[in-house]
């Protein structure tokens, strides 16, 4: 089997369930490249605002005339987007840029030109989500957390510093990595996380860097051209706020009466937008929206989307034809398609990411031990130990019960034939006793270090493939796999993006590292 039925994906949100079997009627259009093509036709016609060429992140001349082609208004985007975690952040996050880049080729194939595009989440404030990473040790996932990273930060994370200790977590990593190809993975995590560097410039560096073979464009929404738009959204948003209001109430309401819940709750107190002062990122509160405003207007506040205007921000500044999103983000756009046509802003047509499991040889050794079907990969198991059943122990031990019984009503005959005989037979009773007792220990200790190897391979499999009961590729970011696997896993991921929404890929990436010749990229 190549694949997992994608209802065995763990903590999947209901609504994108519904999504995915075509049964929301919150989310208009199907997931299919017809939809995106038509969409894309529509928008390429109509002439929107463009991003200047200025506003783009790339490394290669394909790259610049994407960007040329974006800001003249010759092609339409396929966008992805995340936050930037650190070393870039789990793996799904490139997995969404490589589904980004495999649908813009394919819509630029059917004659629409496409161009994939990455949307840095640099204005989150999330530090605690963003400075944590984590990969497999000996005992299970080991978690990694940078100094100063908790709940109280409020500044944008794209324009903080890396502090000093991420030297320690890149050694962490470098211990587990034998071989030349994965010291140069690490040396260059090293480069460019070095301490100092902002959160957002290692992020996008690092992230072209697994993209250099693909004409990947990254924006940052914390640059001027997408800032300015952003006010003016803010400005927009506070105009039409009772509609806004309205609309989110009633969708949050029609949704509860399906039997779901919002994935953004209502709260008729909450403008969608953040504004940036003095570097910090808070809500406004209701009584200082009109000062906000005119702050916003006069350009003394910077603004900042919320989850649910952030996807209309995004198709107010760029063409976007789809949007590849993970599954949270389409329960949430459940509610913000709503406000699409307030702001007269284009609806892209929303796309799964792919989902997939990562696997080696050793990781198939340990599930076919164990008789875990490829099916069953994702399914939690306990790793706690269980008695060990041993029948024929238990056997061995009704046996020898029995032999003491027998030989025991045989005390008074024998004695009688020869009183001299007794304490032979008391002898032999007691030493048959003894070795049938110690043939079932033995036996027992059998299946135990048996036990003992199913738990460690269970263990072993749990921690590579369900870490902490969560899919790898939402806990381990890319270095991980790379330095087991090597630069070829990134070819084999690439292979199974765009499947997303139908099922879980598997990929054995053994079999890529083994049929791909070695290749570098230590600059």
């Amino acid at each position: 089997m190549t694949s997992i039925p994608l209802q065995r994906y763990p903590g999947l949100p209901p609504l994108f369930l519904d999504f995915v079997r075509g049964a929301s009627r919150f989310h208009p259009d199907p997931p299919t490249l017809d939809a995106a093509l038509e969409r894309g036709k529509t928008i390429l016609s109509g002439g929107r605002r463009r991003l200047p060429v200025t506003a783009f992140r790339f490394r290669s001349t394909a790259g610049r005339r994407a960007a040329e082609d974006l800001a003249g208004g010759r092609a339409v985007a396929v966008l992805a987007g995340h936050q930037i975690g650190l070393f870039t952040g789990p793996l799904y996050t490139l997995v969404k840029a490589f589904d980004a880049i495999l649908l813009a080729r394919e819509l630029t194939q059917r004659g629409l030109p496409a161009v994939p595009v990455f949307w840095a989440l640099t204005d989150d404030h999330d530090l605690e989500e963003i400075a944590k990473t984590a990969k497999p040790g000996p005992d299970g996932p080991q978690s990694f957390v940078l100094e100063g990273a908790d709940r109280s930060n409020r500044r944008p994370v794209g324009s903080l510093p890396i502090p000093g200790a991420v030297s320690r977590i890149v050694e962490a990593f470098r211990k587990d990595g034998p071989g030349e190809e994965a010291a140069e993975i690490l040396d260059l995590a090293a480069r460019r996380y070095a301490a100092g560097t902002t959160y957002g410039e290692a992020f996008i560096e690092s992230l072209l860097d697994l993209t250099e073979d693909d004409a990947l464009l990254v924006v940052d929404p914390l640059e001027e051209p997408i800032a300015q738009a952003a006010r003016e959204l803010f400005s927009i948003g506070l105009e039409r706020r009772a509609e806004i209001g309205q609309t989110l109430r009633q969708t949050a309401l029609a949704i509860e009466q399906t039997g779901r819940k919002p994935a953004v709750p209502f709260r008729e107190e909450v403008f969608p937008f953040f504004v940036l002062e003095d570097g910090i990122r808070r809500r406004v509160e209701a009584a200082e929206l009109e000062e906000a405003g005119s702050r916003v207007s006069q350009g003394e506040l910077g603004v900042s989307a919320d989850v649910l205007t952030r996807p209309v921000l995004k198709s107010v500044v760029l063409p976007v034809a789809a949007s590849v999103l993970g599954p949270s983000e389409i329960a949430y756009h459940a509610q913000s398609l709503t406000l699409f046509p307030i702001f007269d802003a284009p609806l892209p047509v929303l796309v799964p990411r792919t989902f997939l499991v990562v696997r080696g040889a050793a990781e198939r050794r340990a599930a076919q031990a164990l008789g875990v079907a490829d099916e069953d990969l994702l399914a939690p198991r306990a790793a706690a130990r269980e008695a060990a059943v041993v029948p024929q122990a238990d056997r061995v031990c009704e046996i020898a019960q029995r032999l003491d019984a027998e030989m025991a009503t045989l005390a008074p005959e024998v004695e009688a034939l020869d009183p001299t005989l007794a304490g032979a037979l008391e002898t032999a009773r007691r030493k048959a006793a003894y070795q049938l007792e110690q043939l079932g220990e033995r036996m027992r200790k059998a299946a135990e270090r048996k036990d003992e190897v199913a738990l460690a391979r269970r263990r072993r499999l749990e921690t590579m493939l369900l870490p902490g009961g969560e899919p790898a590729e939402r806990v381990y970011p890319p270095i991980v796999f790379l330095r087991i696997w090597g630069e070829s896993v990134l070819d084999a991921i690439r292979s199974v993006a765009g499947s997303g929404g139908r099922e879980v890929r598997i990929v054995d990436a053994d079999a890529a590292a083994d049929a791909q010749p070695k290749r570098s990229r230590a600059g």
